[in-house]
């Protein structure tokens, strides 16, 4: 009883926050054209690279999420965004995500070239390979706001952000999946937020601008929302919230 107690007093403090945040950061919405122009200069140039181009494209790829990541970071830390933190945030996190993105690389690499026989397995109609990936999904899905709340080098970030779920599972998925269903029906498709480490993050505009727009409008919120979470999550317990509660009603 206690469990579901705080994960609903936690929300219903942080669900409005997220909300009034969004309100007053409004133009991230638009963040989105600008990385959606940004990819296809670079899809339309990369052949330029040759062998290199794989590595330019993420590192791009990297610059973009560095950026979003950033924003949301000023929007919970200082409640604001400005242009200048919009300038800036390309070059914050890149290397720590470019490392990341090599990193997950090297890893489906190595299990593709050396244990695709096992992970061919079917289990039912689904195979072993895909359900590695999908345990890997939920162990590392806080792996963007440790990212850019804890400023851990590449390696420890992996690790926290593993820690973190198997310490907060509960918390962190029960109101997830209920704005990730949210999100589900009202796009009529999954794009959570840890789609930020993976290639389509900013494919709404392809449909028309106004699902472009709520698509943004939903993101943004998400990841305000889980910046929010992870924010008191990761810097208390069960037991001191409660206590904070008590102590200040």
């Amino acid at each position: 009883m206690n469990l579901f107690k705080d994960i609903w007093e936690t929300n219903k403090e942080i669900i409005p926050k997220a909300y009034r945040l969004l309100l007053k950061n409004w133009p991230i919405l638009f963040t989105g054209i600008v990385y959606s122009i940004i990819l296809i200069l670079l899809w339309r140039v990369a052949f330029m690279f040759w062998i290199l181009a794989g590595l330019v494209i993420t590192l791009v790829q990297s610059a973009i999420i560095s950026n979003y990541l950033y924003l949301i970071e000023n929007i919970i830390r200082y409640q604001r965004i400005t242009m200048e933190d919009f300038k800036a945030g390309f070059t914050v996190y890149i290397w720590k995500i470019y490392g990341i993105m090599i990193v997950i690389w090297f890893a489906n690499y190595g299990a593709s070239l050396f244990l695709s026989p096992l992970f061919n397995i079917r289990l039912g109609t689904v195979s072993l390979w895909f359900l590695v990936k999908v345990a890997a999904f939920l162990l590392l899905n806080s792996l963007p706001e440790v990212i850019y709340q804890k400023h851990f080098y590449i390696g420890e970030t992996f690790r926290y952000s593993f820690e973190f779920i198997k310490e907060n599972w509960i918390d962190w998925y029960i109101p997830n999946v209920v704005l990730g269903l949210l999100f589900y029906i009202v796009m009529g498709d999954i794009r959570t937020p840890d789609l930020l480490l993976r290639n389509r993050m900013f494919s709404f505009a392809s449909s028309g601008i106004l699902p472009y727009l709520v698509g943004q409008l939903l993101l943004a919120y998400l990841m305000i929302y889980r910046g929010l979470l992870f924010e008191i999550l990761s810097g208390t317990s069960r037991r001191k919230r409660m206590f904070m509660r008590n102590q200040y009603r």
